[in-house]
């Protein structure tokens, strides 16, 4: 019986072959997604700059144009003020059950909300997602210094979050009224 005996060169180049070759995909693939992010990140930053904005509008459309407030109060995410005197849209994010549900507060120049918008498709769907719609977020209209809704049965965490969201909101308002930001 005969064994065939590699060489120490010959077997160390057929180990190294693999590995260089799966290292230069692996560099090829890691400049091509960072080619690619630096290309859409900008894109994606507009949509969604277009798309916070819109939501504003829609939440307070008499509104001439907003303004940021600097505002550093935990929780809050954003403070925008009409500059015709229309009122407030504050952005908040509350904890759902899956994670985060932005929550966007519109309120008049008295602090009364005039909408409410919740992005709850993050949580469990037909059951958590149903606190970002209208039939539930509608039930904030109205309300002034604290939000009372009741609960939607089977998705209190995600129904809970966007009134503990709304009720941060309504907090934000007091302060920025009051000028202690």
């Amino acid at each position: 019986m005969r064994q065939d005996k590699k060489a120490p060169a010959e077997s160390t180049a057929e180990f190294l072959r693999p590995v260089l070759v799966l290292s230069a995909i692996c560099l090829a693939a890691s400049a091509l997604l960072g080619l690619t992010n630096s290309l859409t990140a900008p894109i994606i930053e507009a949509a969604e700059l277009a798309e916070a904005d819109r939501t504003r509008r829609e939440l307070l459309p008499e509104a001439e144009e907003f303004e940021e407030i600097e505002i550093e109060l935990e929780g809050i995410d954003s403070v925008y003020a009409d500059t015709g005197g229309e009122g407030y849209v504050i952005s908040v994010t509350g904890r759902g059950y899956k994670g985060d549900v932005p929550v966007t507060v519109g309120l008049d120049s008295e602090g009364v909300i005039v909408g409410v918008s919740a992005d709850a498709s993050g949580e469990t769907a037909t059951v958590g997602s149903r606190a970002g719609e209208a039939a539930f977020t509608d039930g904030f209209k109205g309300q002034s210094g604290s939000a009372e809704v009741d609960v939607l049965t089977g998705a209190s965490v995600s129904s809970r979050a966007v009134i503990n969201a709304v009720n941060q909101a309504l907090a934000a308002y007091e302060e920025v009224k009051e000028g202690s930001v």
